[in-house]
């Protein structure tokens, strides 16, 4: 039992550290700031956020941080409309 409350304990303080981080500026911009916002307004009134709509709508957060792929994938695949054509969880 105490093992797996140090194990907890640990995987707790691991996630701490990227909670939000500050990212790397350039290349990255904050969403919700001012030049983020601007790029966002410009974009939308050039015609260019057709793409956005679609993956924000399906848009979900990873559930730990390696599996930033699979989040990404899962948003990508959904926006697209890919159906595996097989029932790959749950009853079949």
């Amino acid at each position: 039992m105490h093992e797996e409350k140090k194990e907890r304990k640990e995987a707790t303080m691991a996630m701490a550290g990227l909670y939000r981080r500050v990212l790397p500026s350039p290349p990255a911009t904050e969403f919700a700031s001012p030049q983020g916002k601007q790029l966002f307004t410009e974009a939308l009134q050039g015609g260019t956020m057709e793409g956005f709509f679609k993956l924000i709508s399906y848009y979900q957060t990873q559930s730990e941080p390696a599996y930033c792929g699979l989040a990404t994938l899962a948003v990508v695949l959904n926006a697209l409309a890919i159906d595996p054509g097989r029932t790959w969880k749950g009853k079949r």
